[in-house]
């Protein structure tokens, strides 16, 4: 499945700098709260933004420095 972009253009520009690894992980969450979990599409691009850094912290609080 393809998806788009977040709508947030504060969140597209935080998953954007995400190393590719990540960008997948936050793709996959993202999916899986939308569609599984029932949120709106910004709540869970927002929500799985904070999946990544719960998941991987270091990584993903250093790709925005």
């Amino acid at each position: 499945m393809t998806r788009t972009p977040p709508i947030d253009p504060v969140v597209a520009s935080m998953v954007k700098r995400l190393p590719e690894h990540l960008q997948e992980l936050w793709l996959e969450r993202a999916a899986i709260r939308q569609y599984d979990g029932g949120q709106s599409r910004d709540l869970a691009d927002a929500m799985a933004l904070l999946d990544v850094v719960r998941i991987h912290p270091q990584e993903a609080l250093t790709c925005w420095l």
